[in-house]
């Protein structure tokens, strides 16, 4: 069945299949697989219906044997919901696989092979060196393999195989660089020995139920391949059929449910290629894929025959609307028994689905004729499609035709051009990027008026000197309109001229420099930072932008926010408290006032959580080592003005990372009290993330650092202006509801939501790779370089 709706509907099918399934049934298997694993681990948890914990295959369908008899997995499970992605459960093109796939196969033939000297170990390590690949093997020995799986991929991996392993092994034993027969490389019989072991796995998995989202992604996988054209295509639909039509040994056939919101659209291409234009034919495939082989032929051909009278009725209209309404009716109980479509825009109130359609005024300009002139004559010369759609769509185009005939044909023609091809080149090179002025961070003309338009409403309320997305409830002020938008594009390389044009002028105009990526090469380490890293359990319960506008209203600016902030900490801190904290270095200001409160963290029982997206391995540690060693070095620096004092503590309540993180926190886990060490270990592992985040080159320059000491005055500023309260507000709770961490015990609903805002927040910048054409010698030479996407990182951040 096909379904032209979200995972809502998948969800719905879910419960009727465990309900239908469940008493019935030894172990109940859902299969879902979308297009990627970052959607997959998204998704997955809205489609948990029954409250279980999932189990998410988020590495490769081959290593199925090790999730199968291990503690808590699959086996001992009655319900199981699995996650896979075509690229790495279904589509084995790359035949090595990865160190883990192979460590797996090793430790199942191991026995059979005999062997154990490095031959053998360069057969199966691929790229690995030899001490990691000690490391693998010593790893999988400890792993618990599925007994039935290992049985059964030895006996379909036969005699002659081993023998062939065996010989490979003793050539890579004896020579440095071995010359292999085709049927001894490694390459070839790993990518054998991988497909052979995802075989079997589809039979252990047996999936009752396979949900397909967005299957217009991978409907490849749908159809036949020729073995001699496409064998990688051949062998990962082959591999898929195997899924899609299991038959258990007990009768049981899994259900396959389709999903698209967009299953099918208008002759539109996503690159030139025009066998990806035959949209009648693919519908036609996927509805003989949905009849099933048994009805398939007949129903499409009859299908077809109704589709034609159909068309020859509309071309008859007026006089044959009776008829074509009869036709109609006669498609519609065709299709519909395998197609449903569902429509849900009436679930809000303007039927818009929340979402606004743009339409902007777009102009040429002289330049954007000009190179459209360039590009198509250089398309002329070495018989590629015309280049008129693309360029409608985004500019330098030759810079980002990468997978198209374009490109593939300059690069045949690299060695012996022709002269006028040559000049083209020379002619067009106005139309390019090139390399120095990524580096000089020269200005980019955009040269293309929907990009024009686009970059006005991305840079529409300052965005392009945005670290996040505002609030859309802000603690002061009015709501901004800056928002994300969702651009759709018939081209594959529009998000990459997209991403990379618009992030190198936001990094132009946030300040940066050749100089600047130097200087900030080095991230600023957590003991110049650390005033910006502590969560002070006192201030975030002291200064609570809710409770102020509830008592004063939403404050029209910062500075009121702030002078309320002010006011609060003077009607609840005791003057002599006050003037103790004035004789405090500021940068320890926090510690302070814990200390003086009686709030001090009990730092023994905080644990360390270390993340990826934090700037370096340790860093929670050290940091805090030096929060507890903090005040036995505070320098006393004489007494200052009281009414500073509670100025600087408003400042770090309304824009200390740590601070705002522990007050966010404490919001969505109210059953722990806010100095409790969960909570202020979380809070550090954020405030880590925001540290990733401002020692960014574009972040530093945007605040214009000056002095590594300092910085955290800068970030705490930015911070509080740029009103992070109320963005980690409205985040946090996003990342609650959709992780469905509110049915986790509190300290586990903390680390969830902060490991999930760390992975946000200390997102790195993608690498966008630009082509550069030049002629030299009467040769064309390509230039490759990156273009660092910050700005659309960013936007989709908080």
């Amino acid at each position: 069945m096909m379904w032209a709706s979200t995972t809502m509907v998948a969800r719905g099918v879910i419960a009727k299949t465990i309900e239908q399934l469940q008493g019935k049934v030894d172990r109940v298997d859902i299969v879902y697989i979308c297009s990627n694993q970052a959607i997959a681990e998204q998704n997955i948890k809205s489609l948990n219906v029954v409250g279980s914990a999932t189990k998410p295959l988020n590495t490769r369908l081959t290593l199925l044997p090790l999730e199968i008899e291990k503690e808590g997995g699959i086996a001992s499970r009655p319900i199981n919901l699995i996650s896979l992605t075509p690229g790495t459960a279904l589509d084995l093109k790359s035949s090595l696989g990865t160190a883990p796939e192979r460590a797996l196969i090793f430790e199942m033939l191991r026995a059979r092979i005999g062997l154990r000297h490095r031959g053998i170990q360069r057969v199966f390590r691929g790229g690995v060196s030899e001490e990691n690949w000690r490391g693998w093997t010593t790893w999988i020995r400890g792993e618990r393999i599925s007994r039935d799986i290992a049985d059964k991929f030895n006996r379909v991996v036969d005699d002659k195989f081993i023998k062939r392993l065996r010989e490979a092994a003793d050539l890579a034993r004896r020579h440095k660089h071995p010359t292999y027969p085709d049927d001894q490389r490694p390459a070839a019989m790993i990518g054998e020995l991988r497909r052979m072991l995802a075989k079997i796995c589809v039979d252990a998995l047996t999936p009752d139920l396979i949900i397909l989202d967005e299957f217009q992604r991978f409907a490849e996988l749908l159809h036949d391949h020729d073995d001699e054209v496409a064998p990688e295509k051949a062998a990962a639909a082959e591999l898929a059929r195997a899924l899609f039509s299991y038959n258990g040994e007990d009768g049981s056939k899994a259900r396959l449910l389709l999903l698209s919101a967009t299953p099918y659209r208008m002759l539109t291409l996503s690159s030139d290629a025009p066998e990806e234009g035959e949209h009648y034919a693919d519908f036609l495939r996927t509805m003989r894929f949905l009849f099933g082989d048994v009805e398939g032929p007949a129903r499409v051909r009859e299908l077809k025959s109704e589709l034609a009278k159909f068309r020859r009725s509309l071309q008859s209209m007026p006089s044959a609307r009776a008829i074509a309404i009869e036709q109609l009716d006669r498609l519609h109980g065709i299709l519909s028994r395998v197609i449903a479509r569902t429509e849900r825009v009436d679930s809000t109130e303007d039927r818009n689905s929340l979402v606004q359609e743009v339409i902007p005024e777009i102009a040429i300009d002289t330049d954007d004729l000009r190179e459209a002139k360039a590009v198509a004559r250089v398309a002329e010369l070495v018989g590629a499609p015309s280049i008129i759609e693309y360029w409608k769509s985004a500019p330098y185009l030759l810079n980002f035709m990468r997978g198209y005939k374009l490109r593939d044909r300059l690069q045949a023609l690299k060695p012996n051009p022709a002269a006028a091809l040559r000049k083209a080149i020379r002619e067009a090179s106005p139309h390019f990027i090139s390399k120095k002025q990524i580096e000089d961070y020269a200005e980019l003309p955009f040269r293309n008026g929907r990009m024009r338009a686009l970059a006005d409403l991305a840079f529409n309320e300052a965005l392009d000197r945005s670290l996040w997305i505002p609030p859309s409830r802000p603690s002061f002020g009015m709501p901004k309109s800056g928002t994300k938008a969702l651009v759709f594009s018939d081209w594959s390389m529009v998000p990459d001229a997209i991403a990379a044009l618009l992030s190198h002028e936001a990094s132009r105009r946030m300040g940066m420099s050749p100089d600047l990526v130097s200087r900030t090469s080095r991230p600023i380490g957590v003991d110049e930072l650390m005033p910006m890293l502590y969560p002070s359990p006192s201030l975030a319960a002291l200064v609570d932008p809710l409770v102020l506008e509830r008592r004063f209203g939403r404050a029209e600016s910062y500075e009121i926010l702030h002078a309320q902030a002010c006011m609060a900490l003077r009607e609840q801190l005791a003057v002599d408290a006050i003037a103790e904290l004035a004789q405090s270095n500021d940068r320890v200001l926090a510690l302070a006032l814990d200390r003086t409160l009686g709030r001090e963290v009990g730092w023994s029982r905080v644990g360390v959580v270390d993340h990826d997206g934090h700037d370096e391995h340790g860093a929670m540690a050290r940091t805090i080592a030096t929060l507890r060693e903090a005040l036995q070095a505070d320098e006393r620096q004489g007494e200052i003005d009281p009414d500073t004092v509670v100025e600087k503590l408003a400042s770090l309540a309304l824009g200390s990372p740590a601070i705002c993180a522990l007050r966010a926190l404490s919001r969505l886990c109210p059953e722990l009290a806010v100095d409790d060490p969960e909570l202020i270990s979380a809070s550090i592992g954020i405030a880590l993330g925001f540290r990733s985040l401002y020692n960014q080159p574009e972040t530093r320059a945007l605040l214009a650092e000056t002095s590594p000491l300092n910085y955290w005055r800068d970030i705490i500023k930015h911070a509080a202006q740029s009103d992070l309260p109320a963005v980690l507000d409205e985040y946090l709770q996003l990342v609650l509801e959709t992780e469905r961490a509110e049915k986790l015990a509190p300290k586990d609903r903390a680390k969830v939501i902060a490991s999930n805002v760390i992975a946000v927040v200390a997102l790195r910048p993608a690498q966008i790779t630009l082509d550069h054409w030049s002629t030299k010698a009467g040769r064309l030479y390509e230039q490759t370089f990156e273009v660092r996407a910050r700005f659309a990182m960013c936007r989709v951040a908080l």
